[in-house]
Formats: structure tokens, sequence, C-alpha cells
């Protein structure tokens, strides 16, 4: 289990990592009573970043579903925000980006990567207890 908890780090870190520099090439993280795109990063990134230290440091179920949630959330809305118009809605902007790019490509890699880690230490913890 301690290889899976080191490539969950890397893996959804890399994530958390990704997100907090796209977020500093873009400020401000508020603007006009929303939160920004930017904005929107940062959370991503405290969220990963939160759940990779409670998989490092108690790696329970409940932190590795924490984890999986956190990495396929991060997978869905990168996706969503490539194919599906979502509108601003309350403090939260549009975040519909119609393309791909390095960065998207890369944060979609780690995050897809995270979630399947997650799912694999989930299903190990299972068959231990058995």
């Amino acid at each position: 289990m301690g290889m899976l908890r080191l490539l969950g780090a890397v893996t959804l870190g890399y994530s958390a990592y990704l997100h907090v520099r796209i977020a500093l090439e873009r400020p401000p993280l508020f603007a006009d009573g929303q939160v920004t795109l930017s904005g929107l990063f940062i959370v991503q990134a405290t969220a990963a970043t939160l759940v990779v230290i409670w998989v490092l440091v108690r790696p329970g179920v409940l932190a590795w579903l924490a984890f999986g949630a956190v990495a396929a959330g991060s997978l869905g809305a990168l996706v969503l925000s490539v194919y599906v118009q979502v509108p601003s809605i309350g403090p939260f902007p549009v975040t519909y980006e119609p393309f791909w790019y390095q960065d998207k490509y890369l944060a979609a890699a780690s995050a897809a990567s995270a979630a399947l880690v997650a799912l694999v230490a989930l299903v190990r913890m299972r068959r231990l207890t058995r």
C-alpha cells in the first residue's frame, strides 16, 4: 500500500501543481463578485493537496474515498468544461473552454491516474479485510 500512497501523491499532487501554476498565470481570483477560473483552480489545488496529505498520513477507506472523489471530480469538471457550455451559476463563472492544450491534457492524465490509483487502493483494502 505504501507504493500506492506514493503514486497517488505524485499523480494528484501534480494535478494540484498544474492548477496553481495556471491560476497564477491568470489573476485575479475574484472579479465582479464572482470567483474566476483561477479561483476555482486554487480551490481544486487546495482540495487535492489536503486529500494527498490525508492519504499519506492516515490512509484509511474514508481518505481513499475522498482522494478518489477529488480526482474524479477534477477530471469530470475538466472534461465538462471542454464539451458542455455550463452557464455562470451564483458566484461561479462560466467554465466553458472548448479546446484542449498541453496543460489540460496533463491535468486530465494526472487526475485520471489518481482516480485509478484510488480505485486500486480501495479494492486492495477490501480484499485485505476479507
